[in-house]
């Protein structure tokens, strides 16, 4: 073949894939165009996922002043800010569905403990504070009482500043992360006269009280107690368990 044809063929080959990618350019201005003409492209569906505590509608209504809105215009980043300003949203993810539709799931924050304060008042595991909205009041979580109660300690939708409440509420993430079964059994957790904390088991009930300094060892001590107990006994087999005294449980059985 002379250098001449194969010169020929070469730009025949660039002339048809110049052409092609020109086509496909204008077709897709034109769908484009034609889409936001028809109103096909404006935002019309709302997906929610993940909402269990908050109703959907609810997150649904924060967002729906940008339906209508063409959604290659939507900046899904600002709609993700702004649904997690809402107290029980942990984080948020958008994403587009062409030609009308947007995707939310919803990571929500759970409430782990709640606090005897007017108004009512819950915590999660990262010490933030919520409101008593939704299903929350649903749940069955332990109580935590004896706190300050002064409300500048609890900023809604930010992390509690009392330091009391976060020492305790990493005392009960850590009995939730390793002895999830001593948690479902967590009636109230609590303070003494001394400032100790004390946990209120719901069987009976049985009171626990740990004191203030490793409180995790404590609870090591609290839960290999119990597993030595025989078959036929349990912790509510005790009105009170003291772990104050280096690795020792002093007990008083119920009469």
């Amino acid at each position: 073949m002379s250098k001449r044809k194969k010169k020929q063929q070469i730009n025949l080959r660039v002339i048809i894939g110049a052409s092609f990618s020109t086509l496909v350019l204008t077709l897709t201005l034109l769908a484009f165009n034609w889409s936001n003409y028809t109103g096909l492209n404006h935002l019309e569906n709302i997906e929610i996922k993940g909402a269990f505590i908050i109703p959907a509608d609810e997150y649904r209504e924060s967002l729906s002043p940008v339906l209508g809105t063409t959604i290659n215009d939507i900046k899904t980043r600002n709609m993700s800010l702004l649904l997690e300003s809402h107290p029980f949203v942990h984080a948020a993810r958008i994403s587009k569905s062409f030609p009308n539709k947007i995707i939310v799931e919803i990571m929500e924050r759970h409430p782990v403990a709640l606090l005897n304060m007017d108004p009512l008042l819950y915590i999660d595991r990262e010490g933030v504070v919520l409101p008593e909205l939704g299903n929350v009041g649903e749940k069955i979580i332990p109580i935590m009482s004896g706190f300050n109660t002064a409300r500048e300690l609890y900023p809604i939708g930010h992390q509690t500043v009392s330091q009391k409440v976060s020492e305790s509420i990493d005392l009960i993430d850590y009995i939730i992360e390793h002895f999830p079964g001593m948690y479902e059994n967590l009636s109230e957790v609590t303070l003494n006269s001394n400032d100790e904390f004390v946990l209120i088991l719901a069987n009976y009930p049985t009171k626990v009280i740990l004191g203030n300094d490793h409180m995790e060892e404590k609870i090591q001590i609290l839960n290999s107690f119990e597993q030595s107990l025989p078959e036929d006994k349990g912790l509510y087999n005790f009105s009170s368990l003291d772990l104050r005294y280096n690795h020792q449980v002093i007990v008083k059985v119920r009469v």
